[in-house]
């Protein structure tokens, strides 16, 4: 299984075209975490399940849809991991997704089979399918950041 392999992900803004004064460095820098914020973004199931079925590995993904499963904590290589399948349904179709949270980087979300969550994280394949991971903080800042929400609390 796969326990969120790092891939390094950039977020850049570009520099101001004239000269900036301190007031100016506050707002580029404002601008700047604004853009790669954890503002949670629309879910957007089919693109999710587009991508899956060309296999486009390293998509950023924000799917909704209820757990089906809630496996045990596992321990991998990078640390422990929260593990659940989300139903993904639009369109008349319907998938099952694999979902790792590292939890020793981010927050333990209390998942019950049931639970309607949106998930933000990276899609990737392993032998079994696809799977969402990246699911939390990158402590190295090279990821796009993702959450679990759950009962409208945000889990990162």
């Amino acid at each position: 299984m796969n326990d969120n392999s790092e891939h390094p992900v950039e977020c850049t803004v570009q520099k101001p075209q004239r000269p900036v004064g301190r007031v100016g460095v506050a707002a580029v820098i404002a601008v700047t975490l604004a853009a790669c914020s954890l503002a949670p973004p629309t879910p957007d199931n089919q693109r999710a399940l587009d991508d899956i079925a060309a296999r486009r590995g390293g998509a950023e993904e924000v799917v909704t849809g209820a757990v089906l499963r809630v496996l045990p904590l596992h321990q991998g290589p990078s640390g422990v991991h929260e593990r659940f399948i989300v139903a993904v349904r639009a369109g008349g179709t319907s998938l099952p997704l694999y979902v790792t949270d590292n939890v020793s980087v981010g927050q333990l979300a209390p998942l019950r089979a049931g639970d309607q969550v949106t998930v933000k994280g990276e899609l990737a394949f392993d032998d079994l399918g696809p799977l969402l991971h990246w699911t939390h903080r990158d402590p190295r800042m090279r990821h796009i950041p993702g959450f679990v929400m759950v009962g409208g609390h945000i889990y990162e």
